[in-house]
Order: C-alpha cells, then structure tokens, then sequence
C-alpha cells in the first residue's frame, strides 16, 4: 500500500511539473507576442491561470491572460505609463485579436506631480491638492475626470485657515481656470471607452475597456 501511495505522489508531481511546464510556456508565448506588437512597451510579463491550460492547449484561442507592462510611452504626450491588462479570448493566429480587454494604464505619483502646472502638488488619498491663494496660504483640493476626449482636474473645494469652502460656493471662473490649465488630451485607441479616472497614492489610473481590439492597435493607438 505504502509503496502504491508513493508511485501515485510521484506521478502526479510529474503531471503537475508538466502542467506548470506547460503554463509557463503559454505566457511566455503571450509575453513575445505583446513584445512584437507592442515595440513601444518594456518590462513586460504575463501570467495564464493554472485551471485554463487544458483548454488553452486544445482551444485556437486562450482563455484568458494577466499582462503587466511596466513602462510604456503614451502616443499624445510621450508621457510613461504602466500598463496592467486583463485579457479574454486571444487569439493565436496572426494579428492577435483579442475578445475582451481591459486596461488600466497608470501615471506615476512622481511624474504627475512634477508635470503639474499648479504649485507644490501633491496627491493626498484620491485627492491633487495644490497652493491657492495669495501667497499659498489655501490649499485647492481636486479630483481627476475625463469627458469629450480629455482629461482634466475639477475645483472640489478650497481650504483656507482650515474653513473648507466648497467649489459651489465659489466664483464659476475659478473652475474654468482650473480645467482650462490641467487639460489634456486623451484619446483611447479604437475600440476601447474610458471608464474611469482615480487618484491614488500609485499615481493617476485611466480605466479603459472593449471588445474585439487587435493587440497592435492597443499599441499604436495609445
């Protein structure tokens, strides 16, 4: 009995080796080819999950896949993203169509704050608050949004000497300035929608999902 159990451990040690064996050579695969059509894009790695790698061996497409790109230049401003992606139903046959995709590409802290046009920035929670007022005694609190193709700070309230004044309260001019100085351009390659923009300590995330969207396009058009 003894010796049945060991042959049975070490047979399925053997077939777990190979389904590992297996896994890794999936998301290799997937890692040449997001390398190949997205030239721009370094640090790149990718990941299957185990419980697909049966039906990603016998299918014409993969079932899903987890793609991190660390560092990619946006097409508009050449400003450096990363870029974490949830990919289902890849193709793979040539070009690499994929079924469903979402992608969060990341602004980094840094980067946010020292590109900012406004003074002393800092990214406080889901919050850019900046200096305002004569001699920077207010801080103005803002929050991200996007609509129209562009991507922009909103007024929500300024603080001075700790009295919060909400943005309604104040001169409708002044939130004009503030969209008019942070705006920027940012259109979503096509096929792909912006869901949504957030704050966090990470830096500025832009949310965008779709159907359907070539893998080189995702590249070219970002």
């Amino acid at each position: 009995m003894r010796i049945k159990t060991i042959a049975i451990s070490a047979t399925a040690s053997v077939v777990l080796g190979g389904v590992l064996g297996v896994q890794q050579y999936i998301s290799s695969q997937i890692t040449t080819k997001v390398q190949r059509e997205m030239p721009n894009a370094s640090g790149i790695s990718a990941s299957v999950p185990l419980a697909d790698v049966p039906s990603n061996l016998t299918s014409d497409s993969i079932k899903s896949a987890d793609i991190n790109i660390k560092s990619f230049s946006l097409k508009e401003s050449g400003t450096k993203t990363s870029l974490d992606i949830s990919a289902s139903s890849i193709s793979k046959a040539k070009p690499t169509l994929v079924g469903s995709l979402e992608v969060i590409a990341t602004i980094p802290a840094s980067t946010l704050t020292k590109s900012s046009d406004f003074n002393d920035a800092q990214i406080l929670g889901n919050t850019l608050q900046v200096s305002a007022g004569a001699g920077g005694m207010g801080t103005a609190i803002l929050i991200p949004k996007y609509a129209n193709s562009q991507l922009y700070f909103e007024l929500q309230s300024v603080s001075i000497f700790g009295n919060q004044i909400p943005a309604s309260s104040l001169p409708a001019d002044l939130q004009n300035q503030i969209k008019s100085k942070s705006q920027r351009s940012l259109t979503p390659p096509k096929g792909l929608k912006v869901k949504s923009v957030s704050l966090s300590s990470k830096g500025l995330a832009v949310r965008m999902s779709g159907n359907n969207i070539q893998l080189g396009k995702l590249g070219s058009g970002l």
